[in-house]
């Protein structure tokens, strides 16, 4: 009896094992949903007083992205800058900030004045998150305006305040399919001038932005 019982034993183990199921289906694999952020170059013009600004290695125009959120339906999905443990929600980032065709950002070596047409805007991606797939109905995020200051000919430096009753965040409503194990993006311009308008003794931060394209990878 003996011989007979360790086979039988090993048998029903196997078919234990592989015929029957846990009844908890396998978690399908995410997708990454990465948003991008440029200012646009054919807007790249702001007269002071009659003098058009040029660039300087030190103007900046510092905005603030936040509460990324990737909707379908009233089911939602929180967006972070990166796909770490840290969970950033936000980014701090400068529109005016300039690098050469290389890729090197323009930096305290470089000279004061840079030749707009030898450098190019940084694109800057805001969010960059695993998200489960599926088709989505709605992206939404918050982007706050903090100061704009430009350095030639004469120094403009001014904070940049919301219109009266407009909150940061912005909907933009578009299907967007995100595919297991691959990459959505999402790339979003600015009107960096357009999107400030004076009122008063203040500057107001009317974004203006648009998506250029939303393409999967």
């Amino acid at each position: 009896m003996k011989t007979l019982l360790y086979p039988c034993l090993v048998l029903c183990s196997f078919l234990l094992c592989h015929g029957c199921s846990t009844g908890v289906e396998e978690s399908p694999q995410p997708g990454i949903f990465r948003v991008t952020l440029v200012a646009n170059e054919a807007d790249s013009i702001l007269v002071i007083l009659g003098d058009t600004a040029r660039c300087s290695r030190i103007d900046r125009y510092n905005v603030v992205s936040s509460k990324g959120r990737l909707y379908n339906g009233e089911n939602y999905v929180d967006l972070y800058v990166a796909p770490t443990i840290d969970r950033d929600p936000s980014l701090s980032f400068n529109l005016l900030q300039r690098q050469w065709p290389d890729g090197k950002l323009i930096g305290a070596t470089d000279p004061f004045e840079i030749p707009r047409y030898k450098t190019l805007p940084v694109t800057y991606t805001i969010f960059e998150w695993h998200t489960p797939p599926g088709t989505y109905d709605k992206f939404e995020f918050g982007l706050t305006g903090i100061e704009v200051f430009v350095a030639i000919p004469r120094q403009f430096n001014n904070p940049l305040q919301f219109p009266p009753g407009v909150t940061s965040v912005m909907d933009f409503p578009r299907e967007i399919t995100i595919n297991a194990g691959r990459v959505t993006q999402f790339d979003l311009v600015i009107d960096p001038y357009k999107s400030i308008r004076r009122f008063q003794d203040s500057y107001i931060f009317d974004r203006k932005i648009s998506v250029s394209q939303v393409k999967n990878y």
